[in-house]
Parts: structure tokens; sequence; C-alpha cells
């Protein structure tokens, strides 16, 4: 029996372990919930996170310098290739969500400099206003890379103010250069869209068709701006998406936002009559975005109904497909855009970040969506960052064969269990298993030599009956705590206590979007399978303890 124990301390990445990381270890139930509920002082021993959680690495180093530069040693300091994020931070700071950690943008310092042919763009604020400011970094996905800003560093000595008055009006940017990597990371990512697509007559993207991205949240941020502009509306989120897009949209639809959260029948069945409701008043949708399947509820809705009602209302069809990942679904014929965090499992070394859209030739709004992207797209993908993901993506297929079986045998398994007596385990949360599979079946991609089975990806969600089982499986299970899907080893995450219980009201409503507190969200790794059910039984055995001692009589 092997029993799997992160093999790194605490804050540190797993082997092979470099400034680039984007894995941590974080072990602990009450480290998370604690972290969930403003306790930061852990982080002070962090050395690699998940870098849209701050600059992190090279990238707070990067600000560290530019702060000292310009004269303001000590400060705080985001910084970015973007003009846009001086307007949206400051917006962001003084809005009510930031609650009583809310600020002045007076607070706020802007400034502007060029580093080895590189505008930059400095946000500078005082350390206390941290809090106001760390959503304004992770939200948008804009902010540097860590090799960018090792680059940056390596030239700083290049550094030169550039002045300006107003932030509301900063200098022209730069942006950066793109290499061959992403001329060739493009035609990969279209490659991948087309291949084994249940019917090729509906599959028509080309490689001019694919835009990339610093991060999925980047993707997320500019698509939904720009269809905004296109077609002024409601924004919809529908089903339980991760949560960075939830909180995005929530703050950032002038026209009104609006959440359906389960994706089920009756599901759409609300939003449908809801749609119908706004035709009559003369209002539009301006899109709708759903993940396939959700994160973390793992739940697949009815994309050809979706599709049809976007159809008749008019609205863009946004679908991410970053759980299932386009080696195993063929979405596009369904959606107007497919939206994809390219960091995950396409990536699969947990090392770098990046994002992918990819616009679908036959969508009805095609035409004026192709035209806006070729117009507003800059380059904001780092050649350093796209070099990474062209070499990590060139095994995609092998990793997702071995992905799905991973995943699949650990969800089996722990869904074996319930029923059983001593079994503290409820419910699996996988496509597989749960009452909407066909729904995700019509989607899988057909047979082929390099992915004989497409498969159901590489996330499950596991419900305990209580928090006080689900707790002790999180303490004693040796897979990695922390943030991240799609990576090289095992990760766990008690990512809906941590994203959705601090607030009473938002804990019970999503308890009804099948998202529970008790439960616990598992990536697959490529560990050996044996190992990987080894360690979970191990987990079980602490669970199951904890349950014995809570039932009267050690009877169930």
């Amino acid at each position: 029996m092997v029993v799997l124990k992160p093999q790194s301390d605490f804050g540190n990445a797993p082997p092979p372990q470099t400034p680039y990381s984007i894995i941590s270890n974080l072990p602990g139930w009450d480290l998370l919930r604690n972290f969930r509920d403003g306790d930061m002082s852990p982080m002070a021993r962090v050395v690699n996170i998940y870098p849209r959680f701050g600059p992190t690495q090279f990238a707070g180093k990067l600000g560290q310098e530019v702060a000292k530069k310009l004269g303001y040693e000590g400060k705080g300091c985001m910084v970015y290739l973007n003009p846009i994020m001086f307007p949206y931070t400051a917006g962001h700071v003084r809005n009510s969500h930031r609650d009583e950690a809310a600020i002045d943008p007076e607070k706020l310092t802007f400034k502007c400099v060029d580093v080895a042919g590189h505008r930059v763009y400095a946000v500078i604020f005082e350390p206390q206003h941290t809090k106001a400011l760390m959503l304004s970094w992770g939200n948008p996905g804009l902010g540097l890379s860590i090799r960018m800003a090792e680059h940056l560093l390596s030239n700083i000595d290049s550094l030169v103010e550039v002045p300006f008055d107003d932030y509301k009006n900063p200098p022209k940017p730069t942006f950066t250069p793109a290499g061959p990597a992403h001329q060739l990371l493009r035609e990969r990512v279209n490659k991948f869209i087309h291949r084994a697509s249940v019917d090729p007559e509906l599959v028509k993207s080309k490689p001019d068709d694919v835009y990339l991205y610093p991060s999925g949240m980047a993707g997320i941020y500019h698509t939904t701006n720009l269809i905004q502009q296109y077609r002024p509306g409601t924004n919809i989120v529908l089903g339980v998406v991760f949560h960075n897009t939830q909180h995005h949209l929530v703050e950032e639809s002038p026209n009104g936002f609006k959440h359906f959260g389960k994706v089920d029948k009756q599901g759409l069945d609300d939003m449908e009559a809801w749609f119908e409701g706004e035709t009559k008043e003369g209002r539009k949708v301006s899109f709708v975005i759903v993940e396939f399947p959700g994160n973390p509820t793992l739940e697949s809705t009815d994309l050809p109904r979706l599709k049809k009602l976007s159809e008749k209302h008019g609205f863009v069809l946004i679908v991410d497909d970053t759980i299932a990942g386009f080696a195993n679904v063929d979405v596009l014929a369904h959606s107007d855009i497919v939206l994809t965090s390219l960091t995950k499992s396409f990536n699969g070394r947990a090392d770098v970040l990046g994002g992918s859209i990819v616009l679908n030739p036959l969508s009805p709004h095609y035409g004026e969506l192709s035209r806006r992207y070729a117009e507003t797209h800059n380059n904001e993908l780092f050649a350093g960052d796209a070099e990474v993901i062209l070499a990590n993506s060139h095994d995609f297929l092998q990793r997702t064969r071995r992905l799905n079986r991973n995943a699949e045998a650990m969800a089996t398994f722990l869904h074996s269990t319930i029923g059983r007596d001593d079994s503290p385990v409820v419910r699996v949360q996988y496509p597989s298993l749960l009452a909407d599979k066909s729904n995700y079946d019509r989607f899988l991609r057909r047979s082929t030599v390099e992915l004989p089975n497409p498969g159901y990806g590489c996330l499950f969600n596991v419900e305990f009956e209580s928090v006080a089982t689900a707790r002790a499986f999180y303490d004693r299970c040796g897979f990695y705590s922390s943030p991240h899907l799609g990576g090289h080893v095992t990760i766990m995450l008690a990512y809906n206590m941590m994203m959705f219980g601090k607030k009473a009201e938002e804990k019970e409503e999503y308890r009804g979007y099948n998202a529970l507190e008790e439960s616990i969200r598992i990536s697959a790794g490529l560990e050996d399978v044996e190992d990987l059910i080894d360690t979970l039984k191990d987990a079980l055995d602490a669970a199951i303890e904890v349950k014995r001692k809570a039932t009267p009589n050690g009877t169930s």
C-alpha cells in the first residue's frame, strides 16, 4: 500500500519546484477557512501560489523595484501592460463589494514607466490597503506574468518614467511582441478544436479565429467587455462557474447581471421564461456564459437547447470547456465562442498561465465579433510563456488519457462506498456519475488512436455527510492542498467552503445549486492509479473514525 504525501514544505510547490510553479502546499481545513475569513498571516510563509492571487516571485520583485526607482520604496505596487487597469483599479477599490476595505482612489498613485521596450503601468499603494486591491489583480487576470517580470527585472536599469497628467488618460501602450510560438500555439489549439469532432461539417474555425491571452480570466475579461460594447444588455451566468468569473461579472455588468444557478431542465425552463419576459419588455441580453461541465458541481447543461435560445433571443453564447478540456469534448458547434484556460490540462505542468478563445465561423455573430476582435486584440501573452505552453502541450492527448483514467477511477471508488454503513460519503459529482450524463456524452469526441476513449476530465467533487467528516478526510489526505486543476500532481481543495462559505446567505444559495460546504474538490494528476486509491482509503479511514465517534453507541 502506497499512501501519497506532499513532497514539499508548507507553501512550496511539488517537484519540480521552480519560480514559475503555481501549485502550493497549503494543508489544513482550518487554514483555508481562516484565510477565507481574512487571516493573511500564513501568506508570509508561502513561496509558490497561483499567480492570480497576487504578484508573486519575479512579479512581486518587479513591483518593489519599480516603486523603489520611482521614490516609493516600501509601498505596494502592481504592474500591468494594459492601461485599462488604471480606471479599472480606481473603480474597483471604491466598489461597495470591497466592504470595509474600500478606499478612495485618491489614495492610489498611478505611474507609467518604460522598461526594455515595454510600457508598464504601475499602481502604487500603502500596504495596509492591500485587501482593497487584491481582486483587481486576480479578476481581470492582466497582471504581469512571472516570466515577463523576470525579463523586465533583468533590464530594470533601463527604466524611464513616462510623465502624464491624469490616470484616466494614460500614455499609449506598447503591449508585448508576439513570437513564432504564438502562431504555432493558435494552430495547435485550432487543430485540437477540429480533431475527432462529432460533426466535422459544423467545425469551421481557422487559426485566425483563435485569440490568446495571458490567463483564462484575461480571456473572460476582454471577451465580456467586447460583447457588452457590441450588444449592450444583461449579462447572464448559468450554473456554478469559476468564482472569479462570477465576481467579475457581478461587479462589471453596467447594463445588469443575473445568475441562474441551476442547469437542469427546470433551470433552463426558468431562464427561458425570464428571456420571454425581457423580450416582451424590449430588453436585451448581452451574453450567457456557462461552463461545460460546471466547477465544481460537474453538471452538464443541455447545450443544444441553450444554443436555440441564443438564436431566438439574439444573445452571444460563451461556453467555457476548461474542465472537460477540448481533447474530450467538442462544443464549438453549439456555442458562439469557446473559452479555455490553457493553464489547466492543456499546459499540464502547472508552471504558466494562458488562455484562449475560439470564434465559431458558423455563428450569426461571427462577422461582427471577428471584426471587433481583429481591431481590438493586442498581445499580452509574453513570448516566453507562449513558448512554455507550446512545449508542454505536445503530449496533451496522452496526459488527457491518464487524467481521465485517474479521475474516473477515484470518483468510481468513492461512489462505490455510498450506502455502506460506515461510509461518510453521500455523493460524488463527476460527469459519468450524474443524472445529466447524456448531456455530456453527446459532445464526446470520436475515438482515435491517440485518445481511444475520450472521457470526463480530471475534476470531481466528493460530498460528505458532515463538515466534520469532510474536514477529517481533508486533514488526513496526502494530496496537495492548493488552488489549480489539471496539473501533474493530484490536488484537492475545500473549494465550496472557501469560496461560498463565509456569508450565510451565499452558503445557503449555493447549497441549492449542489455546491455544499461539506465537500472536497479533487483534481487528478498523473500518479499511479493504485497509489491514488490507497491515498483515498487512508483518508477515508480518518473520516470513518469521526463518523463512528459521532454516532451513538458507535452504530449507524
